[in-house]
Formats: C-alpha cells, sequence, structure tokens
C-alpha cells in the first residue's frame, strides 16, 4: 500500500491535521537489509503554518526540500541525484501520534521506510528521563580475521534535553562521532557514513529499556573493499549487539567495577597466543600488575574510559590498549591493534 501511494504521489493517510513546530529525526533503510547507498538519517522541520523543511543524508550527500504540507499532514518531493536520477521523499505526520512522522525514501533502483521521532524535552519542564553518562561497546570477533576481534568503544551523555553526544573508536582503527536526539521513547537514530561515505554504522539504539539494560539494540556495520584500508581492506559486513552500561563517576575512594582480583586479557589481533595478566584494581582506581608481562595502566573515572600498553616478555610482543568500563555488567572491554588486524582486551574480575 505504501508504495503504490508514494508512487502515485498521494497522501499517505488522510485524517485531520493541526499544523505545529516540531523538529523530527529518524532513519531509512530497505525492508530487507542495510546498505549504505540505501540508507541514512532524516530530518524534517514543521511550523505552526504548516511548512516544512527536510534534510535527507545518503551516504555523505544530503538533499534539501521545504515546502508545504498537505491538509492531512503529508508531503511528496523529488530531489536530483548524481548520475541523472531522482530522490523521492513521501512523508506524514502521524495521525496517531503527532511526535511521529513516517514515510519512505526512493530513487529508481531501491526503496526504503523510515520513522522520525519529535524532539520532545526542554531540560526545564520536561525532562529526558535518560539524561545522564553511558559506555558502551560493540564486541568484536577474536578468532575472525575477516572482521574486527577487538571490542569498538564509546560513550554517551544524554542531556535533560535530549540531546546526545557520542564519542567512539572502532575496532578497525577509526574515531567516530554523532550528535542526535533521544525521543519520548527512549530511541537514538545511531547513524554514521565512514570511508568516505563508502560505509556506515547504522542502528536503532533503545535507552533504559526494561528487559534489555542500559542500552541496547542490534548496530549493522558496513564496510565494503576498500584498497587503502589497512585494517580489514577485503572490507566485511556484520551485525553487532550493542552491551551499553550507565556511567557515573564513583565517589572517592570507591572502585569503578566491584571486584579488586582480576585479569587483563588479551585475545586475537595476530598474537602469537592469548595474553591473560593478572592484575589488582584498587579503591582509587589504579591497576596493580602482578603478572609476568611490564604494564601500563590509565583509567579515567570521570569518563569511565581506560588506555594502556603491554609488553610480553616471554615474546616481546609490545602495543598499546584502549576501552571502557561498562559497571552494570562488571567488566570493561576495548580493543588492541595488531598488524592489520584488531585484538580484544578485556578486564574481568577473578
Amino acid at each position: 500500500m505504501l508504495a503504490a501511494l508514494v508512487a502515485a504521489g498521494a497522501p499517505l493517510v488522510a485524517a485531520a491535521f493541526t499544523p505545529a513546530n516540531g523538529t523530527f529525526h529518524g532513519l531509512f533503510s530497505q525492508t530487507n537489509g542495510v546498505w549504505q547507498q540505501s540508507a541514512g538519517l532524516v530530518t524534517i522541520t514543521t511550523t505552526w503554518r504548516g511548512t516544512y523543511s527536510a534534510n535527507v543524508q545518503v551516504e555523505r550527500s544530503h538533499y534539501h526540500h521545504s515546502g508545504m504540507l498537505s491538509p492531512d499532514g503529508a508531503a511528496v518531493f523529488e530531489v536530483p541525484q548524481a548520475y541523472g536520477d531522482w530522490l523521492r521523499v513521501a512523508f506524514q505526520v502521524s495521525p496517531a501520534d503527532a511526535d511521529l512522522i513516517t514515510g519512505s525514501v526512493s530513487n529508481s533502483v531501491w526503496a526504503g521506510a523510515f520513522s522520525a521521532d519529535r524532539e520532545v524535552f526542554d531540560g526545564r519542564l520536561n525532562v529526558c528521563p535518560d539524561t545522564g553518562r553511558y559506555t558502551l561497546i560493540l564486541p568484536g570477533d577474536p578468532s575472525s580475521t575477516n572482521s574486527p576481534g577487538g571490542d569498538s568503544f564509546g560513550t554517551v551523555y544524554v542531556s535533560p534535553s535530549g540531546h546526545l553526544t557520542f564519542s567512539g573508536f572502532l575496532a578497525d582503527g577509526h574515531s567516530v562521532s554523532q550528535s542526535a536526539l533521544v525521543s519520548k521513547d527512549g530511541r537514538w537514530p545511531l547513524f554514521l557514513p565512514l570511508y568516505d561515505g563508502n560505509g556506515a554504522l547504522y542502528s536503532w539504539l533503545f535507552f533504559n529499556n526494561s528487559t534489555n539494560g542500559a542500552l541496547s539494540g542490534t548496530v549493522d556495520w558496513e564496510k565494503p573493499a576498500l584498497s587503502w584500508e589497512w585494517y580489514y581492506p577485503a572490507g566485511f559486513s556484520i551485525q553487532t549487539a550493542v552491551i551499553g552500561s550507565h556511567y557515573a563517576r564513583p565517589p572517592s575512594g570507591t572502585p569503578v567495577l566491584n571486584f579488586s582480583n582480576a585479569w587483563l586479557e588479551f585475545n586475537g589481533g595476530q598474537l602469537q597466543q592469548s595474553i591473560t595478566n593478572y592484575v589488582v584494581l584498587t579503591a582509587n582506581d589504579r591497576v596493580l600488575n602482578l603478572g609476568s608481562g611490564w604494564l601500563s595502566f590509565s583509567l579515567s573515572p570521570v569518563s569511565g574510559k581506560f588506555s594502556g600498553r603491554y609488553r610480553d616478555y616471554s615474546t616481546w610482543e609490545d602495543f598499546d590498549f584502549y576501552g571502557v568500563m561498562l559497571p552494570d555488567y562488571n567488566f570493561g572491554g576495548g580493543c588492541f591493534p595488531g598488524w592489520d588486524q584488531s585484538g580484544q582486551v578485556r578486564l574481568i574480575g577473578q
């Protein structure tokens, strides 16, 4: 039905509509999968006059359009793409929920559906219930040689007005960041174009889901074959479930994680063999090395990030490592660089 309405250029649903000021943020993708050339970010601003302005991001390209909403809160427009194609967008403010827009994005090759949530929090009279700091990892597979073995990781801050800032590091050697909106239902539209627009991270993530913890969701990570990439130049297409935790700076004298005796483990990353190093985590978040290798370890109680350097005297392997603490799960996770593959680092209580 949606495809037929879009093809005909007709409004999606006929219903009463009252124009209002609002900014909506959302994601689109094909219903049968996520590919960077047919997935992206949508931002739509509406006014009480019934006008709208829209921005659609596909890979690194942005397509803008403005116009008037129909009497039932719908709009259809087309904008030119490269190579003579046209990007067609159809959307409508939901008659059942004025804080939601649904619609479609398509061209001559593909069609995708989207939903977009309205900014509803003002930080004063209406405070976002998900306000706070979080840490997260995208677990890697240390046994794989075709996709990242290390854990990608990041930190998130959600303001009282629902605005989110994310800063992270991917286990194929790329730093990433995003500013986004948290919806009234706790949804975060994660979309990050990667590799000069040739790949992407894409997901709807959820804060404080009653069954899945502080931050949850499955991320699509697309990396095509790119000869200039040092790590994983053959590319990969993977899905990985986020592990996310609340994070708050602990009181002085209270450790970030609830243990003292721990293993610092290194796996994958083209190590000759896995390494397990015995350490002690002190009350002031210092790590004492009791293992056979040389270790430098630094932890920031403010952000939950850690970093360090390890040297294995038996093999003379020497590498840096990085990650975050996940207090809700009582461990730390991150990555370290191998020659052209990454490995996984975990700090786990004994």
